[in-house]
Order: C-alpha cells, then sequence, then structure tokens
C-alpha cells in the first residue's frame, strides 16, 4: 500500500483465520473435544422515538409546533468463531463480519456507495468504539464470546512420550479502504504449515 501512496494509515487487515491441528502419532489418543462455537453475529437494535411539541408564544404564532426525531443504537459482534472436528483433527476458524447486515468480510464485496461513506463500518477501523483491531493492528479477541480451547484425551501410556503435531493455517488478509477514498478493495489467502513437539504430562 505504500508503493501506491495509500501511506501508513491503509494496509490489509485478516479478515478469516483457519487453523487445522491434527496429532501425527494417533495411537494413544481416546477422545477429542472443542468448546462452543458462537452464533451468527450478534446485531441488537435499540430504538427511542420521542414527539416534541410546543406552543407558540409570539403574537403572530396560531398552533402549534410539533417535531419528531429517532434515535437507533446498533451494536455488532464483528468476529464470528467456529469448531470443528473430523477424526482427531480439529479445525477451528475466525471470520470477521461488517457492514449493516453483518456480511463475511472475505467472501464478499461492500457496495461501492458504501465504501465512500465517512462513517462506514470499517473507516477509521483502529480508532472507532467496537472495533475489532488495535491501535498496532492486532486483532481484538475474547475468550468468553469465542471459545476457548480444543482438548485431546490421551491415554496414561503416551506420559512422558514426545508427540508431533501439524498445524495447518490459512489467513486471508482484505484491503478496504480506511482513510483514503477510493474503490479499491481485494482479498488474499496466505498458507502455512509447522511441525511442533510437545511432551504429554500426566
Amino acid at each position: 500500500m505504500a508503493k501506491q501512496g495509500y501511506g501508513s494509515d491503509e494496509k490489509h487487515f485478516p479478515s478469516r483465520i483457519s487453523l487445522q491441528l491434527t496429532p501425527l502419532a494417533q495411537v494413544d489418543i481416546l477422545s477429542l473435544t472443542v468448546s462452543r462455537s458462537t452464533d451468527n453475529p450478534v446485531q441488537e437494535v435499540d430504538t427511542e422515538r420521542g414527539l416534541d411539541a410546543s406552543l407558540g408564544t409570539a403574537p403572530a404564532t396560531i398552533g402549534f409546533t410539533v417535531s419528531a426525531h429517532e434515535t437507533v443504537t446498533r451494536t455488532l459482534r464483528p468476529w464470528k468463531f467456529e469448531h470443528s472436528v473430523q477424526g482427531n483433527t480439529a479445525t477451528v476458524s475466525w471470520f470477521l463480519h461488517g457492514g449493516s447486515e453483518g456480511r463475511e468480510v472475505f467472501s464478499s464485496e461492500p457496495p461501492k456507495l458504501e465504501l465512500l461513506q465517512p462513517r462506514s463500518w470499517f473507516r477509521n477501523r483502529y480508532t472507532n468504539p467496537g472495533r475489532p483491531f488495535t491501535r498496532g493492528g492486532g486483532v481484538i479477541f475474547a475468550g468468553d464470546e469465542y471459545g476457548e480451547s480444543v482438548r485431546w484425551r490421551m491415554a496414561s501410556a503416551a506420559a512422558g512420550k514426545t508427540v508431533e503435531w501439524e498445524i495447518k493455517g490459512r489467513i486471508w488478509v482484505t484491503y478496504l479502504p480506511n482513510k483514503k477514498k477510493t474503490l479499491h478493495v481485494e482479498t488474499r489467502k496466505l498458507e502455512f504449515r509447522e511441525l511442533l513437539r510437545l511432551t504429554i504430562r500426566q
């Protein structure tokens, strides 16, 4: 983005994160359990309506002056967390949602007019209230909302053994305008694979 002259305020951000965890030695594994997934993004709409009326006091004024007002408060949960299990392999995924409809960011493109709105959800995304990112660009997760654990139950014979785990990761990074007025949007996918050795303790 810097090469295109967008400056440090414009950058890609993670819009989906998926990790696949597999123990390569599966002889001593008894079961696999995961904590709960989250529901679809929460949208709480609080509407307050009011009616104001006043009686004209000037001699030339006859009757009432009436005005109506409406206040709408909307709360979005930006991240959705999901688990899935296949055999002894666990997959954990985080999906970022945005816009007034709670669309999945990595798989949908916002309307062009929304990109130009100064108050759109992804404008000033590192400083506005309820942001899904820290001011430094890191991702904000909360354990009470997005699950906490994946657990493999091992046989007692596994105690003291060193087990190799395969971690496959896919990260989707998306660009939407932050402060710059542009219609440019894109999503790219990064993949990695790591092996981790852990000693099983009782």
